[in-house]
């Protein structure tokens, strides 16, 4: 039995995919004594790098004399209802730890003690307090600017704590998963760095999607009336520097997961690092592609390692956004299945599964109609299906026009024995969903998630006309989400939507609602009923007499199906 090599999901310390340029930018920028204070935004989509750019930023900046640097990652504050006052907390406690002979206790204590008083306040304002006490009633008193007690001068004393403070040159404060918070976490953090915490000697660096961070803005401003556009300039006004991380190419994406791979077999730590190295150096002089001209080396990737590595490249650039995260996670489903079938005593080469995964993953009702032929008929297919994608015959009817790139790679299945390995692949978690999404497929669940009805709208009218596999993923995406949502509401709605113009879904969709029936709300009944949909109906008298559900839902369940004919 094969050893089961499987990838972690968190960022990298080893730099496989290029970013050192990147870190040496930001680096440079921060050293320049004209941005100051600065705040810069480093820019990819889920998946992408961003974190990882981050670990190597803050290796970097470590070396640097003079520098202080903070990593903060406000998705994961324990304090949500004031994720301003913990952004400010987080910086000011580690001043005061990192610099235990410097006179701060008196001034962050100041600090900390208008923090504290804001969000009494802020409590009060929301109700979670009573005015019991006349501390208490203070709090909603208009302060001086030089009361303990005041914002109003708290940016003016933290400018001055940090120029009091001769061994520090640059506070740099790295923000990490800001895209992941919710709209009103994100508008805190931001308000946090620009109202507060942006002074001489501090630099913000945020790693985040930008169009995630303008979307939470914009929802958060909803209510405001004020929409898009001064999303765009809020963000803008943040951040003065933005760097987008590059879309790996297809080259890069082979680099890439051939390391990964090496970094399994090779043995030695020392002999990858110098691997490493050498792709890193090509990589700066513009040679392509980065790992080649190897034989100096004490180790290098076999023809195997580096053919595999080509061929998962070339299948996933059709289909996948590029991102680290999503190949990680697409060859760790990779040696699960090849783990599986070994223990089903399915013997077939590695890089069969591996273009069968990609048909799978990548051409969902190509790889069904594969599934369901018969032996004879799969091998017949398989040669008209392989001949056009080597452009000597025409497209085989039953095949999507997409899938030929697919059926012109190597290897050649119309001789490998893949009928036990498809049958178990049928009985399996369909690969999309077991492996990972695409950020397309991420941004339009959190769209038709959205409690904003514009929002909701537009991407109900996109994901409609997607490929049938992406509104696969996004239904049980869907379906996930609502388990985890106290508000339902827009999930059902955006469910029921799907399910009316895509008549494929329908069941899916069905089954999916029942499965999350105790979590489905009165409103989910109003949509079902007016769907007009015979599947998603049907499910109204079953709700009117379930009892594991909200007790409200299943009376207007009731009420629904009594006033039917």
């Amino acid at each position: 039995m094969s050893e089961l090599q499987l990838w972690d999901d968190n960022p990298t310390t080893v730099d496989l995919l290029g970013f050192t340029s990147i870190v040496d930018t930001v680096v440079a920028a921060l050293q320049s004594p004209s941005l100051d204070p600065v705040t810069i935004g480093v820019n990819a989509p889920w998946g992408g790098g961003k974190s990882t750019v981050l670990g190597l930023l803050h290796e970097a900046l470590d070396k640097e004399p003079g520098y202080r640097v903070i990593r903060l990652d406000p998705w994961e504050f324990d304090d949500q209802f004031d994720v301003r006052g913990a952004v400010i907390g987080e910086v000011l406690q580690d001043l005061l730890t990192a610099y235990p002979d410097e006179p701060l206790e008196d001034p962050v204590n100041d600090l900390l003690e208008r923090i504290s008083w804001a969000r009494v306040a802020a409590s009060m304002a929301r109700g979670r307090l009573v005015a019991q006490t006349d501390e208490l009633v203070k709090a909603f008193t208009p302060q001086s600017r030089e009361d303990a007690k005041s914002l109003a001068g708290f940016r003016g004393e933290f400018a001055k704590l940090l120029h009091n403070l001769p061994l520090l040159t640059r506070l740099v404060v790295l923000v990490d998963d800001l895209d992941r918070c919710l709209p009103d976490a994100v508008m805190a953090t931001l308000e946090a760095i620009k109202l507060f915490l942006s002074v001489k000697k501090v630099a913000f660096v945020l790693a985040a999607d930008q169009e995630m961070v303008r979307e939470s803005i914009a929802v958060s401003l909803d209510a405001t009336g004020r929409g898009e556009q001064f999303a765009l300039r809020y963000l803008e006004k943040i951040v003065q520097l933005p760097l987008s991380l590059p879309r790996i190419s297809t080259d890069e994406a082979g680099a890439y997961i051939a390391l990964l791979l090496s970094q399994r077999r090779c043995e030695q730590e020392d002999e990858f690092a110098q691997l490493v190295g050498h792709a890193q150096q090509r990589r700066a002089q513009g040679h392509s592609p980065v790992l080649a001209d190897m034989q100096g080396l004490p180790w290098e990737p076999g023809a195997e390692i580096l053919g595999l590595a080509s061929r998962f490249a070339a299948g996933l650039a059709a289909h996948r956004s590029g991102s680290p995260r999503s190949i990680k996670r697409f060859l760790n489903a990779f040696a699960l299945r090849t783990r599986i079938a070994e223990r089903h005593g399915i013997d077939i080469d590695a890089s069969v599964i591996a273009k069968l995964m990609l048909l799978e993953d990548s051409h969902s009702k190509d790889f069904e109609t594969l599934v369901r032929l018969q032996e004879a008929q799969r091998a017949e297919l398989l040669e008209r299906w392989q001949a056009w994608g080597r452009d000597e015959q025409d497209k085989p009817a039953e095949v999507t026009e997409d899938s030929r790139e697919w059926a012109a790679s190597d290897p050649d299945l119309t001789t490998a024995p893949i009928g036990p390995y498809l049958s178990l692949a049928a009985s399996l978690v369909s690969l999309t969903a077991a492996a990972s999404m695409t950020q397309q497929q991420l941004t339009w669940v959190g769209g038709l998630a959205s409690a904003s009805e514009p929002h909701r709208r537009d991407a109900q009218a996109e994901i409609v006309t997607a490929l049938i596999a992406d509104q696969q993923a996004v239904v049980a995406a869907l379906v996930q989400r609502a388990r985890r949502e106290s508000e339902t509401d827009p999930l059902a709605e955006s469910l029921v939507h799907i399910a009316v113009r895509t008549p494929e879904l329908r069941s899916a969709v069905a089954e999916g609602l029942w499965e999350i029936r105790k979590h489905l709300m009165p409103g989910a009944v109003v949509e079902l009923d007016s769907s007009g949909v015979e599947e998603l109906q049907a499910l109204i008298p079953q709700l009117a007499t379930a009892t594991d559900i909200d007790p409200a839902t299943q009376e207007f369940a009731k009420i629904t199906t009594e006033r039917k004919p």
